[in-house]
């Protein structure tokens, strides 16, 4: 299972971001990125929304599995304010839920031939510092 992690980022929280986003996508796809999941998925990308109210406004969540090339796309929103005054610990907790939430709702959304039961653990048990 290969990850890809990138963001719809207000200018604010990029540089903050940008070293979560490097530290989470470098350990899940050391530890999980030779692992199968079955045969439904071969990547999930992972674009968090985290914006102030100002860019926010009318933005919609994006859940989309596509099925004939095997990939997902995510996109939904992380708090900016929480993410913003967060610690360290807090910006990896909050990037890591998110990425939760997605592999749980892919889960819902494919019947068969994806085990999201199996990688949400995998990843709550990877990052079982971070989420608490």
């Amino acid at each position: 299972m290969r990850f890809f992690l990138s963001g719809e980022l207000d200018a604010e929280i990029a540089d903050a971001y940008r070293v979560t986003r490097f530290e989470i996508e470098s350990k899940l796809n050391a530890a999980l990125g030779a692992s199968s999941y079955g045969d439904a998925l071969e990547e999930i990308g992972i674009i968090p929304m985290i914006l102030s109210p100002q860019f926010a406004a009318g933005r919609k969540e994006r859940r989309l599995v596509q099925r004939g090339s095997r990939a997902a796309d995510y996109r939904l929103f992380i708090d900016f304010e929480a993410f913003r005054r967060g610690s360290s610990a807090d910006r990896r907790r909050l990037l890591v839920q998110n990425i939760i939430a997605s592999v749980e709702d892919i889960h819902r959304k494919l019947d068969r031939g994806f085990d999201g039961s199996g990688l949400a653990q995998d990843i709550r048990q990877l990052f079982s510092e971070d989420v608490k």
